[in-house]
């Protein structure tokens, strides 16, 4: 008689009270350099030329002179009514466990909840995005963000930030203020918007205001709460980021 032995996935308590925001930037996240996380290689930076995949993951990022770039398929990906996919940076300097570059690679279901910023109870999520749910794979760390800010979400025309000459490197003939419409925080806050970024981002850019519906009604959604766990990385993402990190098997599916 064979017998069989079933691991367990390990617990994965939900993390409440964080709240997100969105960049692009077209930097090369910093899990593409080596020795970022545990994971069977380093993420996924594409030629600021060419748009080819860089096999050298110490090739200098295009925000600082060089060729390596975010990938435009690092862009949010619908499934349905539902569930989005896509990549983002964690926030590694606030009090809701994310850990430094030990973050890269590891994969997190987000649930977007109904909180209010409690400074002047503004923005937050659009009553029609509360209890939809969006995994994303760690490919960036931010270090320099505080308190109960968790992820930094990576979807086009959501503002440049610091970063303002990435994206003119990437793509010839376009100004900075394409990219977010001259809102260096914050992007765009119209779908047109989205018309003004090269081909390649303007599928990703819709999905803010589509999907995610922001600054749909009532200044929602801006900065939206959710609550967040880790979860196995689907492969639809790992086939773009080409990272999976070595304990993911140990990690429950999203639900």
């Amino acid at each position: 008689k064979t017998s069989t032995t079933t691991v367990e996935a390990r617990a994965s308590p939900w993390v409440a009270g964080t709240w997100t925001t969105g960049y692009w930037d077209c930097c090369k996240p910093s899990c593409s350099w080596t020795g970022k996380g545990d994971v069977t290689r380093p993420a996924r930076a594409c030629d600021a030329r060419t748009g080819a995949t860089l096999l050298d993951p110490e090739a200098p990022s295009v925000c600082h002179g060089g060729v390596a770039a975010m990938c435009a398929d690092y862009a949010p990906i619908v499934v349905n009514s539902n569930l989005s996919l896509g990549f983002a940076a964690a926030a590694v300097s606030g009090f809701h466990g994310l850990a430094g570059d030990s973050e890269c690679g590891r994969c997190y279901e987000l649930r977007f909840t109904g909180e209010a910023h409690r400074n002047g109870d503004w923005g937050g999520s659009h009553p029609d995005l509360i209890g939809k749910g969006m995994v994303v794979q760690i490919n960036n760390i931010g270090y320099d963000v505080t308190g109960d800010h968790s992820f930094d979400l990576q979807i086009p025309g959501a503002g440049l930030g610091v970063f303002v000459d990435g994206c003119q490197a990437q793509f010839d003939g376009f100004r900075a203020g394409d990219f977010d419409c001259n809102n260096r925080y914050g992007g765009c806050y119209e779908r047109v918007g989205c018309e003004h970024l090269p081909e390649a981002l303007r599928e990703g850019c819709r999905w803010r205001f589509d999907w995610y519906l922001w600054f749909a009604g009532g200044g929602q959604t801006n900065n939206p709460y959710v609550k967040f766990r880790r979860v196995r990385c689907p492969t639809e993402l790992t086939r773009i980021s080409g990272s999976v990190p070595f304990d993911d098997k140990d990690w429950p599916t999203a639900e």
